[in-house]
């Protein structure tokens, strides 16, 4: 999985993944299973250095033991 960019806060983390790899579903039912609050929202088509690409927000949720303890994932910058 390649996340494109995330954004960490108390209690919450942000990452957004390419749309057409379908890599935020596959994120998404990873962290589900492990007990984490998932929400997943088309965030459109956006701007970077590489042209137009279609991107999906995945927001997670969880207490701080949780958080502290986010799977890891392939961090790509674009």
């Amino acid at each position: 999985m390649n996340c494109y960019g995330q954004i960490n806060g108390n209690g919450w983390t942000q990452e957004n993944y390419e749309t057409a790899s379908r890599d935020a579903g596959r994120r998404a039912r990873q962290l589900r299973k492990a007990g984490y609050k998932v929400i997943v929202s088309a965030q459109g088509s956006q701007v970077t250095n590489v042209g137009r690409i279609n991107m999906t927000m995945v927001d997670i949720h969880g207490n701080f033991e949780q958080m502290s303890n986010l799977p890891p994932v392939n961090i790509v910058r674009l």
